[in-house]
């Protein structure tokens, strides 16, 4: 009895087993199956590059460094209008410590020859300190 009981029960289990491999190799097949067929829309895939003429990755190449220069262009274009805009004003600030009525005056200027100088003048109470700094640079 016990051993007619043992062969149905590896036998219903046999049967579900066969069920559950039937059923990946289904699924399995429809990946195949969509695997080899080809797509809809081969004009938009492109080869890769390596595979490609040396002058096609070259041309790549020149419109990149393109777009680098104009952004490095701007940039520079950018930051030559502020310090020219700073060059324009006389930065003078009003007392950070009010206790001890501490000022600190700044002012530059561009000299004939291109150089700039920098003044900084620090207002004490008990007494009065100026401090000129020359810097030469290019002319922007």
């Amino acid at each position: 009895m016990s051993l007619i009981a043992g062969l149905v029960y590896a036998g219903i289990h046999a049967i579900r087993a066969t069920r559950v491999v039937a059923a990946a190799g289904e699924k399995v097949q429809s990946y195949l199956s969509a695997m080899s067929e080809p797509l809809e829309d081969e004009s938009g895939v492109e080869p890769p590059l390596f595979t490609q003429p040396l002058s096609t990755a070259a041309h790549r190449y020149s419109l990149a460094q393109t777009v680098v220069e104009e952004r490095r262009i701007s940039r520079h274009n950018r930051h030559a209008k502020r310090w020219s805009n700073w060059k324009k004003r006389n930065l003078t600030q009003t007392p950070f410590n009010q206790d001890t009525k501490t000022t600190v005056t700044h002012s530059a200027k561009q000299d004939d020859d291109g150089s700039i100088s920098l003044n900084q003048q620090l207002l004490l109470p008990a007494a009065t300190t100026t401090i000129n700094h020359k810097a030469a640079t290019e002319t922007l």
